[in-house]
Order: C-alpha cells, then structure tokens, then sequence
C-alpha cells in the first residue's frame, strides 16, 4: 500500500475522528442536552441537538467542496479544521435553559448549526485528499478511513462512562461539559498534522479553470445511497443511546459502555467490508451489507423490548452488522465523480443526503405516535437500507476506476 503523502492519509483519519467525536459528544449527551436546553418536550428535545448538528452539513460540503476543487483540497481542510475547533470549545461554555431561558435553546442550536458547516466541508477535502493520495486498496482505506468515526465515537463513549461512574449526579449538572472541551485537543492536534499536508498530484494535474458544478450531473445516483446509508444509520446507532436513556430511562453509566462496545465492534466491521469491497466490488459489498444490515437492525429492535435480555450481546451484534455497508463510502463516493469536481461531488453528496436523512430521528419521534419507538426506529433503519440498496442497484460498479480522470 503505498501513498503520495503520509501526512494526507493521517490528516484525513483525524478528520473522521473528529466528525465522530462532535458528533457521538452530541448523540452521547443527546438525553442531557434536551433536559438542560429544550426542557418539556421529551424526546423531540433530545434528538434537536442532533439535528441542528447535521442539518446545516450539505451547505458546508457544498461551499467547501467547491473552494477544495478550485484553490485545493488542503486550503480548505485547513479552514475548516479551525472552524470546528472553535465550535467544539464554544459548546463546552453554554449557560443552560435554567441560567437564561429560550435563548439557551436558540443558542446551542445556531452553534450546533455552524458546526454542521464546518463538519460538512470538512468531509469533501478529508475523503478526496485521502483517496487520490493513495495508489491502490482504497476499498481498505476507506473502511479504515470511514471507521474514524467509530474511533472518535469510542473516544468520547470512553470518556462519557468514565466521567457518568465517578461524578455521579454532578455529572448531568456539569461535568458533560469535560466531554466538549477535552474535545478541542485532537482538533488542534489536526492543525497541526494539516499544515504537513500536500495538494495531490492527481489534483495538481487538472485545469483548474473548469467550472466544478459541471461535474455534478453524477449526483442524483450517489445521492440516494447517502440517503438510504444515513437514514439507517441515523435510526440506528445514532438514535441507540437516545433510546436508552429517554424511553429505556436507563442511567449514563448503565449505557453508556453498551454505546461504547456497539461502536468499538462497528470499526472492525468497517475495516472487513471496506477490504472486501477491494475483491467484490463497492456495489455489490453495499448491497450485500445492507440486506445484512437491515435483518441486524429488525433483530435489534425487536428483541431490545424484552425484559431481562443481555443488552451486550445484542448490541454487539448490532454494531458489526449494521456498519457493514457504509464502509464503501469514501471510496464510491470519490470513484464517482471526475477530479475537476470531486471535492464538490463527494461533499454534496455525503452531506446532502441530510436534507433527508438528517431528520431520520424526527421521523422516528412522529411515528412513535403510531407505534412504540422501537418499531418505528425499525421501519425508519429498513426503509432507509431498501434505498441504499436501490441506488446501488442503479449505478455502475466503481472499484476498478483510475480517480486520474
């Protein structure tokens, strides 16, 4: 496996660390965050932080996409990395619902939303700088490099049982802002790792006059993976400890670790499916993972609502299946757009996807007036894997592609 630049590979890695970490810190917290900002309305308070998170993401892979095709990938990783850094600090200082009323709720969400932007155009650089820095085995890599997530979510699962066992009730009062702070110090450590990064020469090759939303006529196909992937995710192990603490009433530190082995387990699952997709193919590694995926999902949900049944091993099943598919990711995504518009392809549609997707835990909280939660998370996780399944069906197979293009 060889690489233009190391320093591109690591740097991207620490991106989908950090895209985990923000984001588990939110869905981890998710149960405290609508107590302390949005207090009242029981789970629909609890998921908005998540929403607000990945809302405002499409804007940010589109903007940044756009200026990574034009000016580089590595300009604009370096701006976003100093965005999300600072927003990650900021949500560490909040005042409460409790300290100043309404504008605590509208507060956290613009913020959240900001983050969002960040995130968002910070995956349109990660994945494609890492992608066409390397000269073979992406289908590993991207397992590897889509995993990071897991990574940052097991990261800050660690640190959330850690803080839950030893605080006690202080923690719900205060100490789930350690969570948000210790946050900042792998962000600073990717600025630094991002000012070793180069421009690859794939990119450094191409005439940069072209206008990159020509490229995008690629888009609807990829597209509706996204949407199919990040509805079963966001129904899945994103909505997994909202579920266990808002309708289980389970404690932080009674969850807390199941969350941490579900995504511990998903790394290893992403690393298998992403290498396999290297021999098999990323369509059909997608497909197969996702009637996988889905099965794991139905199993999940429908034996979570018997009493005295092992979480653990139901979780840890879940966890390997359900991220079996989104492996490919990096990957397909970058493999489907040509090099004059990939940043900007690879972010639309990663990001875009949230339009849709990103609401995937209000849908679930509608349809939990029809039906227990559970079921309604079930029919959100399959609906979304029956899209996935069928944008993969209508694409080509990518695996075999030169990205030099």
């Amino acid at each position: 496996m060889k690489a233009e630049n190391w320093s591109n590979v690591v740097g991207g890695y620490i991106s989908w660390i950090m895209d985990g970490y923000d984001l588990g810190a939110v869905v981890i917290t998710s149960t405290i965050l609508g107590k302390l900002f949005y207090p009242g309305i029981g789970l629909l308070g609890a998921v908005l932080p998540i929403v607000f998170t990945v809302i405002s993401r499409p804007l940010g892979g589109f903007v940044f996409g756009y200026i990574g095709d034009k000016y580089g990938r590595r300009v604009s990783l370096l701006i976003t990395v100093l965005g999300y850094s600072l927003s990650i600090g900021l949500t560490s200082i909040l005042p409460t619902y409790a300290q100043i009323g309404i504008l605590a709720a509208i507060t956290i969400s613009m913020l959240r939303f900001v983050q969002g932007i960040f995130i968002g155009g910070d995956v349109a650089g990660s994945f494609t700088i890492v992608m066409e820095s390397l000269n073979n085995y992406r289908g590993i890599f991207s397992g590897i490099m889509q995993s990071g997530v897991l990574v940052g979510f097991v990261g800050v699962d660690s640190l959330f049982t850690y803080l839950a066992s030893v605080t006690g009730a202080e923690f719900i009062s205060f100490y789930w802002r350690l969570i948000f702070a210790i946050g900042v110090i792998p962000a600073v450590l990717a600025v630094l790792i991002r000012f070793k990064m180069t421009e690859p020469s794939i990119w450094l090759k191409v005439k940069h006059s072209a206008n990159p939303l020509k490229g995008l006529r690629e888009l609807p196909q990829p597209f509706l993976v996204m949407v199919g992937f990040w509805l079963a995710i966001y129904a899945g192990p994103q909505l997994v400890p909202t579920l266990f603490g808002q309708v289980m009433k389970l404690p932080p530190s009674y969850y807390g670790p199941l969350v941490l082995y579900m995504n511990l387990i998903g790394i290893l699952s992403m690393i298998i499916a992403g290498l396999l997709s290297d021999y098999i193919g990323r369509r059909m590694m997608g497909i197969i993972g996702s009637i996988i995926a889905a099965i794991g999902s139905f199993t999940f949900y429908y034996f979570i609502q018997i009493h005295n049944i092992n979480l653990l091993y139901l979780v840890l099943l879940f966890g390997f299946l359900i991220n079996l598919p989104s492996s490919i990711t990096p990957a397909f995504l970058s493999e489907r757009f040509k090099t004059f518009t990939r940043a900007l392809g690879v972010g639309t549609a990663y990001n875009g996807a949230y339009i849709i997707a990103g609401f995937a835990p209000i849908y679930v909280s509608i349809l939990s007036t029809f039906m227990n939660p559970f079921n309604a998370a079930t029919t959100i996780a399959v609906i979304g894997f029956i899209i996935a399944i069928i944008g993969l069906v209508a694409g080509p197979e990518t695996y075999k592609i030169s990205l030099e293009q």
